[in-house]
């Protein structure tokens, strides 16, 4: 048997490249040609002394890779599917399917329109429109007829099928009715003899291999089994849990409970319960802010909190205490889609970004194993890759323009500055708009027009750096006049924190860690335009508009320079603003309507 390589990403890239990955292989670093994008499965032994795993390149391509990082089958393939026990593997050329060994030597040549991959010896492949057989490993059909449907076999011996009518049922083997179909949605059989199904598509149980029911129908959805056994399910009052094979609650009473178990164990969020399990709750000695799924080697990603330490990242085990990130580690490292604690295939290592900017791999005990660093030398940047004990193993050819990642969960403040890089360039910003708004009235009469044609506001108001307009600004004058005072002020978000649904539901945590540092980003600028223009006061007289809640404004002239920090929320998003506002008060709005100018503006 041979032993498999680690696969390390490396996502340091020359901006627009796609991140690629290395093979660690007996102690040595390798590097594809072409460039390796995805591994499809992990590796699994060739028969020859080495490994075998289907891949996908960096330009899309798919193909086969050895444990070198060498393309057994170059990557000219349109789909390249994992090896499953059988040692076939799915794929497809030329728009039609069939399957590869071990060698990667074609074992049955591309030639069905669809196909699934093989399992317990048999595949199913579409032969016309909505015809479908099964085919041995040889390639030879297993027996006569046409299905309509045709589902993997399982260790029982039996298939999900449809055959001329719209309800489903299991066939043998031999192809032959075992269940005769009675079912809309059924589920495969698990090893215990025991599926899923329903017959109306909205009442879920479990049958026998006789087709009698274990369980009646009394639940909305049942997931096939899993391989601990078990089934998820969810109840009329949107309870889940999971089921054993005789249909008995063994999770039971959860909300939010992930559909996804591995050595036992489940994640339910909803109650921050966190990890469970049929035996018990797991202890680990921490309570957590946050979990992952446990993944196929038996550890997690977790946040764990308490009120002295804060929050920390680590790894939960089930055979051992939460191991804390060390110290030099600042946050796990996430992948394009925004998810953390994602091994590659057959690699028990999580990506966490370091306080240096480095990448550092940590196995189940949260040890380094590997380190990748950006290094500059004379001006030219490269990517290295270390061990545990420093040695380099890999570097990559020198580039210029490296993408180096940045903090997601711990972002700095001034990641969400927009219109000024750092709160020291504020004042001369903010004289900018002053500058801008003592324009506007000095053509007042201009403007006064645009307000009678009924413009508002102009668009450049909300042209931010940092992306569209997310707030709500519910601003309806109806008169002349309101129109025109706001045509006269000059208004900038110059902070901008937004947290999208799908961000706040995975990660409900970072409403609440970044909430203080807006706050503090507020009194960091109110600071700095307090040493430029002098104390602050919280009631100005903006000319055609209530100040909002919370603002500081210092007078500058004839002008009121404003700014507040906006917290807003909506359809599961929520955004953190810090708006800058230059408006002339009311007195000064009132004397340039008079045609007093420009005296009553002189910033003097």
């Amino acid at each position: 048997m041979s032993a498999h390589p680690v696969l390390i990403r490396n996502p340091m890239q020359p901006d627009g490249k796609p991140s690629e990955l290395l093979l660690v292989h007996d102690g040595r670093a390798y590097q594809s040609r072409p460039a390796l994008y995805y591994v499809d499965g992990p590796f699994v032994d060739d028969g020859a002394g080495g490994a075998i795993a289907a891949a996908m390149a960096a330009d899309g391509g798919r193909g086969y890779l050895n444990a070198r990082g060498e393309w057994v089958v170059a990557p000219t393939l349109q789909d390249a599917q994992p090896f499953g026990p059988d040692g076939l593997s799915l794929f497809r050329d030329q728009d039609r399917w069939g399957y590869r060994n071990l060698k990667g030597d074609v074992a049955v040549a591309a030639q069905y329109e669809k196909a699934e991959a093989f399992s317990f010896g048999l595949a199913a492949v579409m032969i016309g429109e909505r015809k479908w057989r099964y085919i041995d490993t040889s390639g030879q059909f297993a027996f006569d007829g046409f299905l309509r449907h045709a589902g993997p076999f399982t260790a029982i011996g039996l298939a999900v099928a449809r055959g001329g009518t719209y309800k489903c049922g299991y066939i043998d083997r031999s192809g032959a009715w075992a269940i005769a179909p009675r079912f809309e949605r059924p589920a495969p059989f698990s090893r215990h003899g025991v599926a899923p199904a329903s017959e109306n598509g909205r009442r879920f149980g479990i049958i026998n291999q006789q087709g009698e029911w274990v369980l009646a129908p009394c639940y909305d959805e049942i997931d096939a089994f899993n391989d601990d056994g078990l089934a998820w399910f969810k109840a009329d009052d949107n309870q889940e849990g999971y089921l054993d094979a005789a249909g008995i609650p063994v999770i039971p009473d959860c909300y939010d409970l992930s559909r996804t178990m591995r050595h036992g164990v489940a994640v339910e969020r909803a109650a921050q319960m966190w990890y469970r399990s049929a035996d018990d709750v797991p202890e680990f000695g921490e309570a957590f802010d946050w979990a992952g799924d446990f993944n196929t080697h038996g550890f997690a990603l977790a946040r764990a909190v308490n009120q002295e330490r804060g929050p920390v990242w680590g790894i939960a085990r089930l055979d051992g205490p939460f191991a804390v990130v060390p110290a030099d580690v600042l946050e796990p490292l996430p992948d394009w889609d925004i998810d953390i604690g994602c091994p590659e295939p057959g690699t028990p290592l999580i990506a966490f970004l370091a306080r240096d900017g480095s990448i550092a791999l940590l196995d189940r005990h949260a040890r380094l194993a590997f380190r990748l660093r950006a290094e500059s030398e004379d001006g030219v940047e490269r990517v290295a890759l270390y061990d545990q004990t420093g040695r380099q193993l890999w570097q990559d050819a020198p580039c210029a323009g490296l993408h180096i990642p940045q903090p997601y969960f711990s972002a700095p403040a001034e990641a969400f500055l927009a219109e000024v890089g750092q709160v020291d360039e504020l004042p001369a910003y903010a004289e900018t708009m002053l500058a801008a708004t003592r324009a506007k009235l000095l053509n007042i009469d201009a403007l006064k027009q645009a307000a009678h044609n009924g413009e508002t506001e102009t668009d450049d108001a909300y042209a931010y750096k940092s992306g569209p307009d997310d707030c709500f600004n519910g601003y309806s004058d109806t008169n002349d006049e309101g129109r025109l005072a706001r045509l006269v002020r000059t208004r900038r978000r110059i902070f901008r924190m937004y947290l999208g649904e799908d961000e706040l539901m995975r990660y409900e945590f970072l409403g609440s860690d970044r909430y203080p540092m807006v706050l503090r980003m507020v009194e960091r600028c109110v600071a700095r335009l307090s040493a430029h223009f002098g104390a602050p006061v919280s009631d100005p007289d903006y000319a055609g508009a209530e100040p909002d809640r919370d603002t500081l404004a210092w007078r500058v002239g004839a002008l009121w320079l404003g700014i507040a920090g906006i917290h807003e929320n909506g359809d599961g998003d929520a955004w953190q603003h810090i708006w800058l506002l230059c408006a002339p008060s009311q007195a000064a709005f009132n004397a340039a309507l008079a045609g007093q100018q420009p005296s009553p503006f002189d910033p003097t």
